[in-house]
């Protein structure tokens, strides 16, 4: 996990803590949910380009931020989907995860296809 800590806590604590302060309507990323339909050549790499890109939306991204790869041929399957993400994040609290929840479309550098979630902090 201290590579994930390293990567995704690039601010130091005191930096997020003065950037929070002054704009309290920035999302925080608390958790990142990649399922495609092989496994993941390079998990580390799209995970890194998925944080960059929420970051470059204007998004923070939290130092206990929570990561998980499946594999599965269901991605577009949304009872499953919303199954999975109630099981695997379960720690960051089951009610309104789906509201606080955006999916979207991802390619890993091997072409395999899939989806990521991002499950933001609470409002």
């Amino acid at each position: 996990m201290k590579f994930l800590r390293k990567m995704l806590g690039r601010k130091s604590a005191e930096e997020s803590t003065q950037s929070e302060s002054s704009d309290s309507t920035v999302q925080e990323v608390q958790g990142v949910l990649i399922i495609t339909s092989r496994p993941l050549g390079d998990s580390y790499r799209l995970l890194e380009q998925i944080t960059d890109l929420q970051r470059s939306k204007g998004y923070t991204i939290s130092l206990d931020c929570i990561s998980k790869a499946a594999v599965s041929e269901k991605f577009n399957d949304e009872a499953f989907l919303h199954d999975r993400i109630r099981r695997e994040f379960a720690k960051l609290g089951v009610d309104g995860i789906i509201e606080r929840t955006k999916v979207f479309p991802c390619q890993d550098s091997s072409g395999n296809t899939g989806i990521y979630c991002i499950i933001f902090d609470r409002p």
